[in-house]
């Protein structure tokens, strides 16, 4: 491991004890159709942040576990190096059905393999799309995806709870009895699956409100897998439908801020998703907010620069056949950024918005979470304290509205 983390590790243990483009890949003769059943937004290299965070793997095999929002009988695995700093080299990578603690289940352990290879290198910019892996899986059901690193590696992904073996190549090993868990990137961005008939792919592309920010951890209460679960317990055409999280915490529409502005982003994380048919586009509250705040780094704007990146990216989307709904942005009223002018600035675009003009629907978010005694702020039973973020009760508020909103019987 780099110096760096060996410092940072026993800063951490010391405080314990006083408190793109994908390349190609190789084709099988089939009849099916790819679909997206996961997907989690590239994302660039980060600091440490905190004792319980990991950023270089050396000698170690890591495991993350993505519940799949689809079934079929074969699956791909998309291993991203979009936004990293150089060439990323890894090793053995395995799949296999597994609980939510990583424990695999016997019998459904495969190999992954690129080109026809056991590990490759992935050039910088660019990502990587396995050959076809034989799995049958079903809608809901957790994955496993191992991964080894025989050298040292820093990967540029999204930061997930991992496991990560002691030193090694695990990748096969059903339990990892003395592995640890941190918050580290993933090297896994995509999971698609094979279907034997077309499956239409809905994007919620956002920011933290989309990602889910504040639910409770591991339980899948984000407003997309909420929205998820609603379509599957309802018969009919709404079975068709994937719902995919293509959310990032602190993202931003017009400026770089976490990760890629969302004007830079949507064509990889929203119209190359497969199977995309229509996008729920909830973004901008990040930009009104530190906007106006002193501390933040970015100069006023109007609501007119939110509205004209909307319609670029409705633009983008209609070019290619993609449907787009946008969700009002959610009372802010009491957050760290909160100010005056950015509230007027959120009510003009919310004005805008609700007239649901050049797009193709609205679901009012503001309306279902704002609180009736005072508009301005959050229904309290419906945050979770910081005056910006759902709870899970709030989550699955913007569930049902969007369920309602876009699965009536006759919207598609």
């Amino acid at each position: 491991m780099s110096r760096r983390v060996n410092i940072t590790a026993l800063l951490c243990a010391a405080a314990s004890l006083g408190f793109g483009l994908a390349a190609p890949m190789a084709r099988a003769a089939t009849s099916g159709h790819w679909v997206a059943a996961w997907y989690s937004p590239p994302f660039p290299t980060t600091a440490v942040w905190g004792c319980n965070q990991v950023r270089v793997f050396s000698h170690q095999t890591v495991r993350q576990v993505v519940r799949l929002e689809a079934g079929g009988n074969r699956l791909r695995v998309r291993l991203t190096n979009e936004l990293g700093l150089g060439p990323l080299t890894f090793g053995e990578v395995r799949v296999a059905l597994a609980s939510p603690n990583g424990v695999t289940e016997p019998g459904t352990d495969r190999i992954v393999t690129f080109g026809g290879r056991h590990g490759a290198t992935i050039a910088r910019g660019k990502a990587l799309v396995s050959d076809p892996v034989e799995l049958k899986v079903r809608r809901f059901q957790q994955l496993a995806i191992s991964v080894y690193y025989p050298g040292g590696a820093a990967p540029a992904g999204h930061l997930h709870r991992l496991e990560i073996s002691p030193p090694g190549d695990h990748a096969a090993e059903p339990v990892w009895p003395s592995a640890g868990r941190s918050q580290a990137p993933g090297l896994a961005s995509g999971v698609d699956v094979e279907t034997a008939s077309p499956r239409k792919v809905l994007v919620a592309f956002g920011d933290s409100i989309t990602e889910g920010f504040c639910s409770t951890p591991g339980t899948h209460r984000d407003y997309p897998e909420a929205l998820a679960d609603l379509l599957a317990a309802h018969p009919g055409e709404d079975r068709a439908w994937v719902v995919i999280n293509s959310g990032i915490s602190g993202n931003r529409l017009l400026r770089e801020g976490a990760g890629p502005k969302a004007l830079a982003r949507f064509k990889r994380d929203a119209l190359k998703i497969p199977g995309v048919k229509a996008i729920l586009l909830l973004e901008g509250i990040n930009d009104i907010g530190w906007a106006f705040d002193p501390a933040g780094n970015s100069p006023p704007l109007a609501a007119s620069d939110i509205i004209g990146a909307y319609q670029t990216l409705i633009r983008r989307a209609h070019a290619q056949g993609v449907k787009v709904y946008l969700g009002t942005l959610t009372p802010y009223e009491g957050a760290v950024y909160s100010r005056p002018q950015g509230e007027k600035v959120r009510e003009e675009v919310n004005a805008w918005i609700r007239k649901g003009q050049g797009f193709d629907g609205v679901v009012d978010f503001d309306a279902a979470l704002r609180d009736p005694a005072s508009p301005l702020h959050f229904r309290g039973a419906d945050q979770c304290g910081d005056d910006l973020h759902p709870n899970d009760a709030g989550y699955h508020a913007m569930a049902e509205l969007a369920f309602k909103r876009l699965f009536a019987p006759g919207r598609h």
